[in-house]
């Protein structure tokens, strides 16, 4: 139902990192996830992602996100391309979700604009610094992955929605950062520029 053109981080010894990637389409992860082995290749690390509690209204994402031990967030659905609301007491259990998985040594897939971006084709909505403070605080480098086209598909537009304008979809990632960013606002920059 779509061609997805993969450009591989292939790493021989992967270490743990934080992987981000920008937010087109209700379908980032699932492509992100069917993409893996050919973006990371087959030995890449375990990985749990960090997703919106409201999709587990939906009775097959509930089951599949719950089955593989994916770490909610629950917040308000005030529409797309507005500033996140967060139910403080999720965020809590996210962040103590969070810390026991990096202690149990899997990657974490994060989307720092934190909700559905409209308007991809004008660039990022504001990113948050959660992936930099993950980043920091537990040492790991920040992986970045790009993807393009999966708003063809499933569009964060309603008045679009699932009518598909395009089936192409690109998927790039590129090499862990290493360095330490010396703050959330460099985070965002190189984020940005991806």
């Amino acid at each position: 139902f779509m061609n997805v053109d993969v450009t591989p981080c292939i790493e021989d010894d992967p270490q743990p990192a934080i992987i981000v990637s920008n937010h087109i389409s209700m379908l980032d992860t699932f492509v992100f996830l069917s993409s893996d082995e050919k973006l990371r290749g087959k030995n890449r690390r375990p990985i749990k992602t960090i997703y919106w509690k409201g999709l587990d209204s939906n009775p097959i994402c509930k089951i599949l996100f719950s089955m593989a031990g994916f770490i909610s967030i629950d917040m308000a659905d005030n529409g797309n391309g507005n500033p996140n609301e967060y139910n403080r007491a999720s965020f809590k259990k996210m962040l103590k979700d969070t810390q026991k998985a990096i202690e149990e040594g899997f990657d974490i897939f994060i989307l720092p604009e934190g909700q559905l971006n409209p308007k991809p084709e004008k660039g990022l909505q504001p990113v948050l610094p959660g992936a930099y403070a993950l980043a920091k605080s537990s040492k790991r480098p920040i992986q970045m992955v790009a993807l393009h086209g999966c708003h063809n598909l499933w569009h964060a537009d309603e008045k679009i929605g699932m009518t598909v304008t395009g089936k192409d979809v690109k998927i790039k990632a590129f090499p862990p950062i290493k360095k330490d960013f010396q703050s959330a606002e460099e985070f965002k920059e190189a984020f940005s520029a991806m």
